[in-house]
């Protein structure tokens, strides 16, 4: 068994994790740097991901979001020279200006890849700590993580989620490494590194890796009575319970006396009686808890928004599509095989563990997974991010539960996957179809042309170009027929299909989110070809070769979110 204790101390092992860091730091720099720059003019700049340095604008306060990121980003850009104009705090449209410009936007996205590299080196230690009997475990899971595609792309961009993934799991790694050497050091350093765990995106779960240091006869008097999987059921009841309670619908409908079916996952008769106060009280805690409007925002979400229907409008569609859109968002993550060994982990997992407190740690993790799979009204797969690495852990412990991981061509085949999914997701934002529009635009110079969001046109044709609303084209379409051409940009008009935001189910326009019946209408009719003012004219593709991206395009569209298909419609007068 390797010594837990030389774990991180010996040059070799500071060697590997040193060029696996080199290894997933060059693409995500690469990218960082590279993306969105000469598509105008050499030396130009357009920003790709709208949702980039939103923590620069919050520390600004210009923006309502954390700035733990932002003000960290400024600082750099500050001793860069390009810090931010004196008397702009507190003015929304300079600072935004500033966060979204081109010097910044180097600084956050550098910062961010940098971020995301470190999780890797740091997702190995934490493998090797809690599988030292197998430390091709934590090997195997850095490996995957470096080379996943989705952790590349949002290292890449400039917003917090890669960030917070690895405060998260720097400040799991000091918990388990207390456990595992059995030393107060990591204890001690754990507050310090809450603070960025939590405040980076406001991921309060951190907080649940503390129950590690409860006495393990706690755990044995609450499960007392329960087998692994009964114990699993009851937590699995109780995300379903939450998940209920934070549903538009089940909630309009008055359906509270149905929260009593949760009492038959208890086994009574196997209970002491303190322990069956407890569980006969959880239902009518988890309705107190869920009336508090802090904890209805991260439970439901509002009915209306800005865009039209809010997060909440989805109703009873929330549970098929957070329950679908976890396994979804692993497979294109890691890629098929590292799923399906994942699963495997996740059984070894629970015939049990040497050193249940450090596995303990990464109680927070589990809660998410249940939170996304079964309670959260926002959904983009961004959101995900801290699930990966996990996953990534979960994939290398089941691989090495099999024969599969003495076979080197099977190895040689297990990371030549997912490099080919980070190959073929990645090259998306290389290849954006936004690239290729200004071509178009150059052939049509005098063309008066309306744009949906993320449409991005060239700068120098802001004096024709104008944002459309669909209701330019209700009835006679007065207003559309004055122009000549409509682009539409799948990231916007997919808001009338399935999505990560959707789900599956989109037979109820109702249940849509951020669009409305009728602009749902308007764009099923575009897309189908039946609008009576709408001719096609060109379609510029997002084209992928993997299977995990090409059955995502086939039932949910595009995978990233802010490069997507263009279609350009002539407007028929």
């Amino acid at each position: 068994m390797t010594d837990t204790k030389r774990i991180g101390h010996s040059g070799r092992t500071f060697s590997l994790l040193l060029a696996l860091f080199v290894l997933a730091l060059l693409p995500r720099l690469y990218s960082a740097v590279a993306l969105g720059w000469d598509w105008d003019a050499p030396d130009s700049f357009t920003l790709v991901n709208f949702d980039e340095s939103g923590s620069c604008r919050a520390a600004l306060d210009g923006f309502e979001y954390t700035g733990f990121v932002g003000r960290q980003t400024i600082a750099i850009a500050e001793l860069t020279g390009n810090g931010p104009q004196p008397r702009i705090r507190g003015n929304p449209p300079m600072v935004k200006a500033y966060c979204h410009g081109a010097e910044h936007m180097r600084v956050a996205r550098v910062y961010s890849a940098f971020a995301g590299a470190l999780t890797v080196p740091v997702l190995v230690l934490v493998g090797l700590l809690l599988v030292p009997s197998q430390t091709g475990v934590g090997w195997t899971a850095g490996g995957l993580l470096a080379l996943s595609g989705f952790h590349i792309s949002e290292s890449q961009v400039g917003t917090a989620d890669a960030p917070s993934t690895f405060f998260i799991y720097l400040f799991l790694l000091a918990l388990i490494y207390s456990h595992r050497r059995g030393t107060r050091g990591g204890f001690l350093l754990s507050p310090l590194l809450l603070i960025p765990a939590v405040w980076t995106k406001y991921w309060v779960f951190a907080f649940f890796a503390y129950v590690s240091v409860l006495p393990m006869r706690l755990y044995q008097y609450l499960a007392e009575g329960m087998s692994s999987w009964r114990l699993a059921l009851v937590i699995l009841a109780t995300a379903v319970l939450f998940g209920a309670l934070g549903n538009s619908d089940f909630r309009a409908a008055g359906l509270y006396p149905l929260l009593v079916l949760y009492y038959l996952f208890i086994p009574w008769r196997r209970l002491r009686r303190p322990l069956i106060a407890f569980w006969l009280l959880v239902p009518l805690l988890a309705y107190l808890l869920c009336q508090l409007d802090v904890i209805t925002v991260y439970t439901m979400g509002g009915l209306e928004g800005r865009f039209g229907t809010s997060y909440g409008a989805i109703g009873w569609n929330k549970w098929l599509r957070n329950m679908v859109n976890v396994p979804v968002l692993l497979v294109v993550a890691l890629g098929f095989p590292a799923f399906v060994f994942s699963i495997v982990g996740l059984r070894r997992l629970f015939s049990g563990v040497d050193n249940p407190r450090a596995w303990l740690c990464l109680t927070p993790l589990l809660l998410f997974a249940l939170y996304m799979a079964f309670v959260a009204p926002v959904t983009y797969y961004r959101h995900y991010l801290p699930l990966v690495p996990a996953a990534a852990l979960l994939a290398a412990y089941g691989l090495y539960a099999t024969a599969w991981a003495a076979r080197r061509w099977f190895m040689v085949l297990f990371f030549l996957w997912p490099a080919l999914l980070a190959l073929d997701m990645v090259q998306d934002y290389h290849r954006d179809p936004r690239i290729e529009l200004r071509q178009w635009y150059q052939e049509n110079p005098r063309a008066r042309v309306f744009i949906t969001y993320y449409v991005s046109p060239p700068a120098n044709t802001s004096g024709n170009s104008r944002p459309f609303r669909p209701e330019y084209a209700f009835g006679d379409g007065q207003i559309l027929r004055q122009a000549d051409f409509l682009i539409l940009s799948e990231n916007w008009y997919d808001t009338a299909f399935a999505n990560e935001l959707n789900g599956p189910l989109v037979g109820n326009a109702t249940r849509l989110v951020k669009t409305r019946p009728e602009y749902a209408a308007f764009y099923r009719s575009a897309l189908a070809g039946t609008h009576p003012y709408l001719s096609l004219e060109k379609v510029i593709e997002v084209g992928n070769f993997m299977p995990e991206l090409a059955l995502h395009r086939y039932f949910y569209g595009t995978f990233q979110l802010f490069v997507g298909d263009l279609r350009i419609y002539r407007v028929i007068r």
